[in-house]
């Protein structure tokens, strides 16, 4: 989009992760779709190019350009650097935004300057419903000044024209509120040192979430900093919680828990009387959804899955408790001392079937930890997993994690 900034704005923050079309990811939110060439605006984002304000015709040149590359560990073509200039000795803080740049002033700090959602125009507003646990983004930071620091921030407000500053304090416009800040990462302007920026939504607002408004600067002081101070940015996201802070069993909290911990075992004096209903749970936030399971194994053994699902639906958990009425030990690993189930599926690498030697419950995970296959399996069974994509994949086999599938 076409957008613009005035050059002594106090410039706001923040990118998307990926390019999800996702109600719960932003679009372009790692800057591999652009307008045009290096300096045009990158899809979805607004500039000064695009600024509005009695103060636009003097604030329209860029403060941004594309770069070729990547941040550590990704696989784009592009990310953003967006950097500060000088206008008649004046420092405009580099500024980049999902809103449209207001620029109303020559003063730096003026209220006249800000960021804001403009409604009515659907290239300077992101619609957005969802209520992310965190952000995490990348970014590289090289300042003149070690004291200086470079903001990205994520606002989730209502059904209004929010602006960024100045609406920051009124709680009935915002419901919440994501701030990444660093010092600067490289002391070399011609050096990049990318750092991971992890940080909590606070939701001390009262409003509902209708918008986001998205800002990223140079310098979290409007018009502090130096002269060719630079942001690089790249591959925003939202997080989204499906853990659990407490499992209990007919009201007490389930021996050794601990929320990263995913499997149990324990004793119950009557195997056949035991069951989901006695089971409890606390979920880290209240968007996630639990979906409890019961399996029987065998005479003497249950399997419970309480499986949690994070507000974008994607992000998934999945708690296991091996209940037996013999003797707990490691989940389940202790009910088939005769076989190693860890070459119970076959082929492997596999395309299309696989073969299991073992009765029980499979089931195979993907990478972002996700239950993409369960099923109940009989001993010498032929499975189908030719809807599975190509990949690597966990494999547990009643209720532990046993080997790595490969399906070419």
């Amino acid at each position: 989009m076409k957008h613009k900034y005035l050059f002594l704005l106090p410039a706001l923050f923040i990118a998307s992760y990926a390019t999800a079309q996702t109600p719960y990811q932003l679009p372009n939110a790692g800057f591999e779709q652009w307008d045009g060439g290096y300096d045009s605006e990158p899809t979805h984002w607004n500039t000064f190019e695009s600024s509005d304000g009695s103060y636009a015709s003097m604030a329209s040149s860029n403060h941004h350009y594309r770069r070729s590359g990547h941040r550590p560990g990704g696989n784009g073509s592009y990310y953003l650097t967006i950097y500060t200039t000088s206008i008649f000795g004046i420092k405009a803080n580099g500024n980049m935004t999902t809103g449209r740049v207001h620029a109303g002033s020559m003063s730096a700090a003026s209220e006249n300057n800000y960021n804001y959602t403009q409604r009515s125009n659907s290239n300077h507003c992101q619609p957005f419903t969802a209520t992310p646990d965190s952000m995490y983004v990348w970014v590289s930071f090289y300042a003149a000044s070690i004291n200086s620091v470079s903001q990205v921030e994520a606002i989730i407000h209502g059904d209004n024209d929010f602006k960024a500053p100045n609406d920051a304090n009124d709680a009935s416009k915002y419901k919440g509120r994501a701030v990444a800040q660093t010092a600067r990462t490289t002391a070399s302007d011609d050096q990049m040192n990318w750092q991971q920026l992890k940080v909590p939504f606070v939701y001390s607002g009262n409003s509902s979430a209708n918008y986001i408004l998205i800002n990223l600067t140079t310098n979290n002081i409007p018009g502090a900093g130096d002269k060719h101070d630079s942001l690089s940015v790249d591959d925003i996201e939202f997080i989204y919680s499906a853990w659990l802070t407490d499992i209990t069993i007919n009201g007490t909290t389930i021996d050794g828990f601990s929320k990263g911990c995913l499997n149990y075992a324990i004793h119950v004096d009557d195997i056949n009387a035991f069951g989901t209903d006695d089971i409890g749970y606390t979920t880290e936030v209240g968007d996630a959804t639990v979906e409890l399971s019961q399996t029987g194994i065998d005479d003497t053994t249950v399997l419970i899955r309480l499986e949690v699902t994070a507000e974008d639906c994607t992000t998934q958990k999945t708690y296991r408790i091996t209940a037996t009425s013999g003797t707990p030990g490691e989940p389940l690993e202790i009910l088939n001392p005769e076989k190693n189930i860890k070459n119970s599926i076959f082929p492997n690498p596999a395309h299309g079937h696989i073969k299991v030697d073992f009765n029980g419950v499979l089931e195979v995970i993907d990478m972002q930890g996700r239950t993409v296959l369960r099923h109940q399996c009989t001993n010498g069974e032929s499975i189908d997993i030719s809807h599975l994509p190509k990949g690597l994949y966990a494999v547990v086999i009643n209720g532990s994690r046993t080997s790595k599938l490969i399906i070419k």
